[in-house]
């Protein structure tokens, strides 16, 4: 059976103020009419279409799992989740995390097809140039078995590129300690199926992402313990998800361990894609072909998110 694995970058996805669940925001936006419930209700519609939408074209059904980042908080996913057009059977793994911008990643699975056995919030500690401490996303991990066969998740969102790419240490260090985690399921399963998925700020084809993660250019290369990125393909043909001052980059990957390119594996990858159908661009002159925005700056645009969903088709062989 076909499986998808699906990750959207949400775009600042918050509560409004006046829902009655709606806890102290930290929302980009200026003033209580800038974000209303009722545009608070239109992006959860919006989001909840689009991803009910991923991958149904080559496997006929809901996404199995997707992670997603830039989500407030448990209202907004349970919010979310109740947009869904007909019954998704979906569990979720999230926590609040110490971001400064209030925001979180998220892991979820369609409960029919995964088991979780266990799951974790790491957070490592990042400091600044000045030895202060930095609050970002946590990572969230989860490890169960697709159809009997043992998977381990991680959800990311690294430190964005503002400010002349200051935290680019940052993301070096944090890739560096999830390697470390990742070994450490190594160190009991030399074997283990391992998926990343998330916006790494960083387009796939940056050095550190090979050399902190044990990535390899070519699936022929690859050895135990190690990773393949299957999006490097997609921005060397110009496949991008986000775009900043008309400039195209690939900062949401989905990233798979060796095993789903062994021929005797029972979970194989299958390929990778960018969703990016028309609903989703921008439809002004000059910006066709980009996300459609739910903001640009403080204006209000209607539109969806500032990046496009990216995912992955997997096969479980019986």
């Amino acid at each position: 059976m076909h499986h998808t694995i699906a990750f959207y970058n949400v775009e600042n996805l918050y509560q409004s103020r006046n829902n009655r669940n709606s806890s102290i925001l930290k929302l980009p936006f200026q003033g209580d009419r800038t974000w209303s419930f009722s545009r608070y209700k239109n992006k959860l519609a919006k989001i909840a279409k689009v991803i009910s939408n991923i991958g149904k074209e080559e496997t006929q059904k809901l996404p199995t799992f997707f992670g997603l980042c830039e989500i407030e908080n448990k209202n907004v996913i349970d919010d979310l989740l109740e947009e869904f057009s007909f019954k998704a059977n979906y569990g979720y793994i999230h926590k609040d995390s110490l971001d400064e911008r209030g925001i979180d990643t998220a892991f979820f699975y369609d409960k029919e097809f995964f088991t979780v056995h266990d799951s974790e919030f790491i957070r490592i500690p990042i400091f600044n140039s000045d030895g202060s401490r930095d609050f970002t996303r946590d990572i969230t991990y989860a490890k169960g078995d697709l159809e009997s066969n043992p998977i381990h998740f991680f959800v990311l969102h690294l430190p964005s590129q503002r400010e002349n790419n200051i935290n680019l240490s940052k993301r070096i260090y944090i890739l560096h300690a999830l390697r470390k985690k990742i070994n450490e399921v190594f160190d009991k399963d030399e074997k283990a199926n391992i998926v990343i998925l998330g916006d790494f700020n960083e387009n796939p084809v940056t050095n550190y992402l090979y050399q902190e993660l044990w990535c390899k250019k070519t699936i022929q290369e690859l050895k135990t313990r190690e990773l393949y990125n299957p999006f490097e393909e997609l921005y060397r043909n110009n496949q991008y998800s986000t775009f900043h001052e008309g400039k195209g980059m690939l900062f949401d990957q989905i990233i798979f361990s060796k095993t789903f390119y062994d021929e005797n594996n029972s979970l194989r990858f299958n390929q990778s894609k960018i969703f990016n159908i028309p609903v989703l661009q921008n439809k002004d002159r000059g910006k066709l072909g980009t996300p459609w925005r739910t903001y640009s700056g403080s204006r209000y645009l209607g539109g969806y998110s500032d990046h496009f969903p990216v995912y992955a088709i997997i096969e479980a062989i019986q």
